[in-house]
């Protein structure tokens, strides 16, 4: 019996470490890259002091117009951002059509050449505004010049919550990266 559970824990070990070493970064074209994310936010994001003593310092019609604005932008309103950013082979180890301006800490939890699913954390614009930041997203390649992918983003900060779902589209662009390119 002893013997059995020996063999039967070999195996089991056996494809843990099989599984382990499963990962193949996705099977796209290195490069410029175009990516187009649209995002739908809900619930207010805390506001750092400074920008609280600003609002403050505002006259009242000025004040409504950037609250209107949070408001829009954290009110469930769909927003597009699109950016450029380079991707090498070593980015594909990462989530590699993550924003530039984010910089979060990338664990990948599954990677074949056709889909990624990464987990960021600590990204430095959510700490920039006293904000845990955490993202989720899954990809999927189309073809070597096409990506697809969709996911979650959850700040939180002083008790004020706020999730963004989203969607994105990249384009390979060239082989080439221009001076300066992420």
């Amino acid at each position: 019996m002893r013997s059995k559970m020996l063999v039967g824990a070999t195996f089991l070990w056996a494809a843990v470490l099989l599984a382990s070493d499963t990962f193949q970064p996705l099977n796209v074209k290195t490069g410029l890259w175009e990516t187009t994310m649209t995002s739908t936010a809900t619930g207010q994001p805390p506001l750092p002091p400074d920008l609280q003593a600003k609002l403050a310092r505002m006259p009242p019609e000025q004040r409504a117009k950037m609250e209107a604005m949070l408001k829009d932008r954290f009110g469930g309103t769909p927003q597009t951002r699109t950016y450029k950013n380079c991707i090498t082979k070593e980015d594909l180890a990462k989530d590699p059509f993550s924003d530039p301006e984010q910089k979060c800490a990338w664990t990948i939890l599954t990677s074949t050449g056709s889909e990624l699913e990464a987990r960021g954390s600590s990204c430095e614009a959510g700490k920039n505004y006293g904000m845990k930041t955490d993202v989720h997203v899954k990809m999927q390649t189309l073809d070597s010049e096409k990506v697809k992918g969709w996911g979650q983003i959850i700040m939180d900060g002083n008790g004020s919550p706020t999730k963004m779902d989203f969607t994105l589209t990249s384009r390979w662009l060239g082989a080439s990266c221009p001076a300066g390119a992420e």
